[in-house]
This record gives C-alpha cells, structure tokens and sequence, in this order.
C-alpha cells in the first residue's frame, strides 16, 4: 500500500490495529501521523496517544502501551517511531572462524528472543481498541514480525516520490495554496530543488506569497528559489559547449564560494557530460529529440538541457572530456593537485577546441 491508498481508507474510515510505515519519505509519513492524530477526540486526546521512540523502549513497554484500554474513546493511537526491530538483523556465520557477522537473516534462520515472542504475539492476535503504527526507514520482508504484521495489518511504503508522481504532488499543493504550476515553472523547482517534499513544501508556499498571479511561472522560482548547484551546472556545462573558458571558471569560483565542495562539482560534471553523451548516442542512432528525452530517464527539464548541449560537441570530445573529468577526479582523491586548481585546470581543457 502506498500513502495515497491509505488516505482513501482513511476518508472512508476503515482503520486498522496495526501499520509499518516505511520508507525515506519522512515528510508525507509525517502528515500522515497528523491524519491519525486527529482521528482521536480532541478532548481526550492525550489520553490515549503514545509517542514511543523505539531505540528507547524495550518492546514489553510498546505492547504494554499497545494493550492499555482507551479512555472515553474507541481506541488509543501508539506511534512507535525508529522501530528498528523491523530491519535486517545481523547474525554470527557459524561457518566463520572470528565470529563474523552477516547481513542475510532469513525467517527460517531467525532465532526469536523472549521480546521477539512477545511482539509476535501480539501481531498475531492485536486488539481493535488500539490503533499500533510502527515508523522505520527500512524494513527486512523477510523477518516473520514483517509477515505477522503483513498478514494482520497494513504495510505502507513511503518512497521518495518521482516523475508523474512527484508531479502530481506539486500540482496539488500548489492548488491547495490557491495557486497554478506551470509545467516551465514545475521543472525548474524540481531541477533546483529535488525530490524532498519537505523543501518543496517550503519553496511553494514561499512562491505563493511572491506570485501576484494565479500561475506560477519558471521567471517566479528563478527569482525566490535560491539557485543549486545543481542547477547552475547546466550553466557551466554551457559555458564549456561555448568554449568560453573565463565564464566557465568564474562560475565555477562562484559555486565554490558558497560552498559546494569540488569533489561535488566534478560528480555533477561527470553526470552532466554521461547524460550528453547517451543524449549523442540516441540522436546519432536517429532519435527524434522527443524521443531522446524519453530514454533518458531523468526529468525532462534536465533530458531536454541535455540534448540541446549535445548539439555543441561531436563524439569524439564528449569521450576526451570524461576521460579529462575522471583524470582530473583521480588526481583530487589522490592529493596529486590541489581541488580547485584541478577544476579549474579541468575546465580549461574542456573548453580548447
């Protein structure tokens, strides 16, 4: 189950004993957990919620929590938050001579503790008058207290959201902010920003203060949303394609100042200049440029940047420009030459024809 499912249960009011929300996605988890919250009386609210952090709390407490009757309610809302019990648990290879620990505990292999029992128990068998939600970013499938909670609750995956779905979030929080994403806008935020709702959630309603018209438009985010590195890439990279080695540098410089390490700068570099070259390949192959930025398989703000910059190298030098990039990356990480040196060096050569 994802989290939009869970909202629909959640408006048609089917609740369940038992959750293990899992994932990076911390900011929908979050609102989530608000949404339950609020399913609890205001007046005895208190009275019946638990915030439990599960690095702190031995599992005896959290059923103890679990099977307290409410208080002039249906039921009571335990939040256990960092329920690491639920991630892959490390175990000694009895086929290693020093005791080694391993990673791929298995459900056959898993030795259950007193607690572990305990937990099972009460996954196998947990009470309507308790709403229990377990909060970690990672879970092991295998582990037998994923499949009891599996089979007798709800399992809810809160990934980092992408493409059409990172999309359609931003469109609805900008309607719920009385304002209108147009998609030039919607790219550049997602360029400049990522895929962190909680950011995103910042960056828009900051631009629904900014915005005098009902749509937002791309002029609107370059304006209020401060400019990444990750953007300012494309700038450099088009600085190089244009053999203008001063602007390349100084922007470089710039990017430095405020604090982007080198080492970052080149990674950026390096994916820039891999992006243009499948972007060349494609094209060469006889893609139509649509076409291209539907095989790339990144934000079609960043496939689009890429196919018009391929149009300023042949082959040949896209292939000598990483090699350069990966040299001059090497000699960083081996303390040959000095970082920004090494960058600016590098960008040097990447502008001679």
């Amino acid at each position: 189950m994802d989290y939009l499912a869970l909202e629909k249960s959640l408006q048609r009011q089917l609740l369940s004993p038992l959750y293990l929300f899992h994932g990076e996605e911390t900011y929908l988890r979050d609102r989530m957990l608000e949404r339950f919250k609020a399913l609890l009386p205001g007046e005895v609210r208190d009275f019946n919620l638990d915030i439990i952090d599960g690095n702190e709390t031995d599992i005896t407490a959290i059923i103890n929590a679990a099977v307290t009757l409410p208080f002039m309610a249906e039921r009571r809302l335990v939040i256990v938050k960092n329920a690491d019990f639920f991630k892959a648990r490390r175990r000694k290879s009895p086929s290693s001579d020093n005791g080694a620990e391993t990673g791929d505990d298995t459900a056959d292999q898993e030795k259950a503790s007193p607690a572990d029992d305990a937990l099972l128990k009460y996954l196998d068998n947990p009470p309507v008058t308790t709403c229990l939600i377990f909060c970690t970013d990672s879970v092991d499938k295998k582990r037998k207290i994923f499949k009891m909670l599996q089979k007798n609750g709800q399992v809810v995956d809160f990934s980092p959201l992408k493409g059409r779905d990172l999309n359609e979030w931003i469109n609805k929080r900008a309607r719920q902010l009385g304002k209108v994403m147009e998609p030039a806008a919607m790219a550049v935020l997602i360029t400049a920003v990522g895929n962190d709702l909680r950011q995103l959630n910042t960056e828009l309603e900051k631009l629904a203060c900014h915005a005098a018209a009902e749509k937002i438009a791309a002029a609107d985010v370059e304006i209020m949303v401060s400019k990444t590195a990750e953007l300012s890439i494309f700038d450099l990279v088009d600085a190089v394609g244009e053999r203008k080695y001063k602007k390349a540098i100084r922007m470089a410089r710039e990017m430095v100042f405020l604090g982007e390490p080198v080492i970052r700068l080149i990674y950026m570099i390096t994916r820039q200049f891999r992006l243009i070259i499948q972007a060349k390949a494609l094209m060469e192959a006889g893609y139509t440029p649509q076409h291209v930025v539907e095989n790339l398989r990144v934000h079609q703000f960043v496939a689009q940047k890429c196919v018009r910059q391929a149009g300023n190298f042949h082959m040949p030098e896209l292939q000598k420009a990483l090699a350069k990039i990966l040299s001059a990356d090497a000699d960083i990480k081996q303390g040959r030459q000095d970082p920004v040196l090494a960058l600016e060096l590098l960008i040097i050569s990447l502008c001679e024809k």
